[in-house]
């Protein structure tokens, strides 16, 4: 059985509405909001940390990552568009899964 404790926030919606809103994003909305999915103080430490990368024309970056904006799929992963702090949008780049992980934005 799946527990509906989730679904007292959404008695004015019909089942379509619900499903609409639970995956409009592309990720599952209510899984987003379990608790091994919230970022601790931690990681958030983590992800504010300034990064060294290579972008796609092999110039060096150091920034740090203000949002993901976007994925792309690749063969056998996805790739992130990665918006940098104090950088227009021009400068994104994008930046595989893995490295992100390693960067500690696993979540």
């Amino acid at each position: 059985q799946h527990a509906f404790h989730h679904l007292e926030k959404h008695l004015d919606e019909s089942p379509n509405e619900y499903i609409q809103w639970r995956y409009s994003s592309g990720e599952d909305r209510e899984s987003l909001e379990s608790e091994d999915k919230k970022i601790t103080k931690d990681e958030e430490a983590n992800m504010q940390k300034v990064q060294v990368i290579r972008d796609e024309e092999g110039n060096v970056i150091k920034a740090i990552i203000e949002a993901l904006r976007s994925r792309r799929k690749t063969k056998r992963s996805y790739e992130y568009e990665v918006k940098w702090l104090n950088k227009s949008e021009e400068h994104n780049t994008y930046i595989g899964r893995e490295k992100l992980e390693e960067m500690g934005w696993a979540k």
